[in-house]
């Protein structure tokens, strides 16, 4: 109240505006705590009084007065006034620095114990009554909450143990309709994850389905180099075969002899990279390395040559019997993502990996060519049976390599190739 007056104040006293002066005070007076208060000019004279009757006389400070502090340019003391202790508050006005006056306000020290002591008594009936209030409102929004909690919990814990397709049926237009919505959202796109995986793993290792389902942003993703081996799969005059053959006999014929390529290449821990009409083209040893990827692809190559001899005896094309060549090459080459924004591939490329094409044009029907390179990185080479070949010339290459014809490989004392730790 000090402060309201001292700042409206200066300016209607230099105004000479006496009404208005009286009119503040007499606001401030409204207040029952207040006794009196009064506006004083650079002479010490009344200008604005609560009793009308003290206006235009020259005031004089109160007997018997006793400073309690300074608050800023307020100062609080206290004053006996009818016999009753009160609080005196005086704070000069000035303008633009100027001293233009003082106001004072003397305030009763009983009324305001009295308020003190009512409002106790209020603050204590309110807490009371917010404490029963809050008790009976968390009874109701605990039952209210409850069930849709209750029925998260038992629906995450049914997504924990893989049941993908739970649904929590919350019809409510609140948060936790929301919440439900959103949960909701995330099991359905689990389940399609998780549909996505499942579908994917039947061509590619669940391993490496993990790594680039889990992260899909990893450096591994990137180009880099790897010691690895590629291995092609082509079926020798399949064009010619299935030339006069049912459309479907002949489809029929691919999905059985590719399902049994990809079974025997996961078996022995490779991955296939790509289908190209029938010819099928699988990496061992990225982005997983195998320190025994040459060993691995040998073996699925032989697997795959015992494939298509229980294949022809379907005899899905009649009496006609198929026949495919298998290349092999080993060494270093680049693996990682290969495509444009829209659509990416994992991939090898290089020289290494043209030269296993290359083996595989040049193989015959139940042949499994294999270049120098994969014969010395077979560690066992006595459990290995090859016939020589020679050297033959490869496209794009001025010297000729030394290439082997894979007639058996021993199976004593094999161990399944494991996943080696990749560095971050």
């Amino acid at each position: 109240m000090v402060r309201i007056v001292r700042n409206n104040a200066p300016d209607k006293m230099l105004g000479e505006e006496d009404l208005a002066l009286f009119q503040l005070v007499d606001d401030i007076t409204k207040n029952e705590q207040v006794i009196y208060a009064l506006i004083t000019d650079h002479k010490n004279i009344i200008r604005a009084h609560s009793r009308i009757e003290e206006v235009g006389e020259r005031y004089f400070a109160p007997d018997k007065i006793r400073l309690v502090r300074r608050e800023g340019d307020v100062t609080i003391s206290t004053i006996i006034h009818s016999e009753e202790e009160m609080l005196f508050l005086e704070a000069p006005m000035t303008y633009q620095d100027l001293s233009v006056g003082a106001f004072r306000l003397a305030i009763s020290k009983g009324k305001i114990s009295q308020n003190i002591g009512e409002a106790k008594v209020y603050f204590v009936i309110l807490a009371i009554m917010m404490t029963l209030v809050g008790i009976l409102l968390s009874l109701v929004l605990s039952m209210y909450f409850s069930r849709p909690i209750r029925k998260l919990g038992e629906i995450t814990k049914a997504l924990g143990m893989g049941a993908f397709n739970c649904r929590i049926n919350v019809n409510r237009n609140d948060e936790f309709g929301d919440l439900a919505y959103a949960f909701n959202r995330m099991a359905e796109d689990l389940e399609l994850k998780e549909k996505i995986k499942d579908s994917f793993g039947r061509y590619v290792a669940p391993e490496i389905v993990d790594m680039i389902l889990s992260n899909p942003d990893k450096l591994w993703m990137k180009g880099s180099k790897a010691e690895a081996t590629v291995l092609f799969v082509d079926i020798r005059g399949f064009t010619t075969l299935s030339e006069n053959k049912d459309a479907e006999v002949v489809v029929e014929l691919l999905n059985d002899y590719l399902t049994r390529v990809t079974d025997s290449v996961i078996k022995y821990g490779g991955h296939i990279n790509k289908f190209v009409g029938d010819e099928v083209m699988a990496v061992f040893g990225a982005p997983i390395p195998n320190s025994s990827h040459a060993e691995s692809a040998v073996r699925a190559a032989l697997e795959i040559q015992g494939q298509i001899v229980e294949l022809n005896r379907t005899r899905l094309l009649g009496d006609v019997t198929i026949g495919v060549g298998v290349g092999v090459n080993s060494g270093e080459m680049v693996a990682g993502n290969l495509g444009s924004q829209r659509r990416m591939e994992y991939t090898v490329i290089g020289d290494n990996v043209n030269v296993a094409s290359r083996l595989t044009s040049l193989a015959k029907g139940g042949e499994i060519l294999i270049s120098k390179k994969t014969y010395d990185a077979v560690r066992d080479k006595n459990r290995l049976e090859v016939e020589e070949r020679g050297k033959v010339p490869v496209k794009g290459r001025r010297r000729q390599i030394a290439i082997y014809r894979v007639i058996h490989l021993d199976e004593a004392h094999y161990d399944e190739p494991k996943e080696e730790t990749i560095q971050a």
